[in-house]
């Protein structure tokens, strides 16, 4: 900053103080009861205006000093400053130190988003890498069209995981919250998902009275759907899928008499990644279905809880607001 500069930035400073000198000039030239030469009091005038000026230039000299201490701040944060010299320059460092700490916490967030992703993605093209293989196989050998179907069912299922996970810090950009029946919803995923309940024998079990929810409907699709892909999963053939709608309580339950979760894997189901013991004797256990249904639950302002005994079953419950609540996070 040039000397040019901080006169223009303390203009009205100094239109005040040489107003003031004129002012006082003024009125002790012409008061009779002050006898005050006209020498005397140019010379008063003279020795006010060099204090002054010495004050001005001796500020302008400091200020300059901080300033260039100021541009020289280093990427490590506001810690090289030197120390407030003002209670104002206090304030304005505290205010600066508050920022930087909210931009580094942010760029640190955008940071792990990043890695999350990276890594989510990594380890998705590591598994849709065997569908599309088994899917090339069945096609040069010309076996089972059933057989390929599931595969790309598969492929699908991995392509929308992405999808969700790609745009779950985004997701209020891609709503539509409506009203539509829980029950009509819930029998059309069986209807979809009919061929694996066909194909492993599970028994489906529904008491779902007609329950007006509001949601996004694509997305609250997506949800049901991984809950009753677990529970398809993890329950052996013969076994039975139950899903119960209670309207009082607005929630519905997705209930399996499967292999259950064992008690110390349970806290960390809805974690990212995270298989646990069935996971890790499952081929395609990603440890993402749960991680995206749960999150996606939040950005509705759905509740989603699990309870399972080991060689017993697994109840998952989908909770639902009333349309007074305002629990809706978009």
């Amino acid at each position: 900053m040039s000397l040019m500069q901080y006169v223009s930035d303390q203009k009205w400073l100094l239109i005040t103080f040489y107003f003031i000198m004129l002012i006082i000039s003024i009125l002790i030239s012409v008061d009779p009861a002050l006898k005050v030469s006209f020498g005397s009091l140019l010379y008063l005038d003279f020795i006010s205006i060099i204090m002054f000026n010495v004050y001005f230039i001796g500020s302008y000299f400091n200020k300059k000093n901080q300033l260039d201490k100021w541009q020289q701040v280093s990427l490590n944060g506001l810690g090289s400053l030197v120390e407030s010299a003002t209670h104002e320059q206090q304030i304005y460092l505290e205010a600066l130190k508050q920022l930087d700490a909210l931009f580094v916490k942010q760029i640190h967030k955008r940071n792990e988003n990043t890695k999350e992703q990276l890594e989510f993605m990594t380890h998705w093209f590591h598994e849709i890498k065997t569908p599309i293989a088994v899917s090339r196989l069945l096609l040069e050998t010309k076996m089972d069209s059933g057989s390929l179907c599931e595969e790309i069912d598969k492929i699908e299922g991995y392509v929308e995981q992405a999808l969700y996970f790609s745009r779950l810090n985004e997701f209020n950009k891609d709503y539509l919250i409506q009203e539509f029946d829980l029950e009509k919803l819930i029998k059309e995923i069986i209807k979809a998902e009919s061929k694996t309940f066909i194909s492993k024998k599970i028994k489906v079990d529904l008491h779902v009275p007609t329950l007006t929810v509001l949601s996004d409907k694509k997305a609250l699709t997506y949800i049901i759907r991984q809950l009753v892909h677990n529970a398809l999963k993890y329950t052996m053939k013969n076994g039975e899928i139950h899903f119960v709608i209670n309207p009082e309580k607005r929630n519905l339950t997705i209930r399996d008499n499967g292999i259950g979760i064992p008690s110390e894997d349970l806290p960390r189901v809805f974690e990212k990644g995270f298989t646990g013991n069935n996971g890790r004797t499952h081929q395609r256990s990603t440890g993402m279905g749960l991680y995206l249904a749960k999150k996606t639950a939040e950005k509705l302002g759905h509740g989603l809880s699990i309870f399972s005994t080991l060689h017993e079953g697994t109840e998952v419950v989908v909770y639902f607001p009333d349309r007074s609540d305002t629990l809706y996070k978009l």
